[in-house]
């Protein structure tokens, strides 16, 4: 399994800040200074400057591969895990690395996902939270305990008012064959999920 990789030594690499960058390339097209007076004032290494100054891209990209996922996929997924997460179905890790599975292949990416499990691997998941710091891993409560904190009437009145919304956005309010009940007898309510 591969680990997080630290850098050994006092190597240089990608410390400069994009600010910095920009100035120093904006500085060598007026001609107000050469590579190597912006070598020594902005500490950008010199090879780097002639680099990005003769082939226009003055964006910083970051070190090391980049994401399976584009950025707006990523963000769609993220947005998709905050909502469950609100209306309180939280995901778990296995969840997330399912989701991104049918991603891939709703998507039509090539993939190196397992197929027999349905999963994408953990390290896909551990690089999926590292760039999106917004998103944190919770452990599961007791459903006693969180049953005995949220039987109150603020709460029981949210869940009755995202139930409604929900008929609503499916239009299921004049369909009442549509809607299931799930008795809950003969079920452990306080387990450790």
């Amino acid at each position: 399994m591969p680990t997080r990789y630290k850098r050994k030594g006092s190597c240089t690499r990608a410390e400069c800040s994009e600010e910095q960058l920009v100035l120093a390339i904006e500085s060598l097209r007026n001609g107000t200074i050469g590579v190597n007076e912006a070598d020594r004032q902005f500490r950008i290494p010199c090879t780097t400057l002639r680099r990005r100054r003769k082939s226009g891209n003055v964006v910083k990209r970051g070190l090391g591969p980049s994401a399976f996922f584009r950025e707006e996929n990523e963000r769609k997924m993220v947005v998709h895990i905050k909502k469950l997460q609100k209306n309180g179905f939280a995901p778990t890790r296995t969840t997330v690395r399912e989701m991104a599975f049918r991603l891939a292949e709703q998507l039509g990416l090539r993939h190196k996902f397992n197929q027999q499990t349905g999963k994408a691997g953990s390290d896909w998941l551990r690089s999926f939270l590292q760039r999106n710091h917004d998103l944190s891993v919770r452990k599961s409560e007791g459903v006693s305990l969180a049953r005995a904190r949220g039987m109150n009437r603020k709460d029981v009145g949210d869940y009755f008012e995202l139930l409604e919304n929900t008929l609503r956005e499916n239009n299921l309010l004049d369909k009442p064959g549509s809607i299931f009940n799930k008795d809950e007898t003969g079920l452990q309510l306080n387990n450790r999920p």
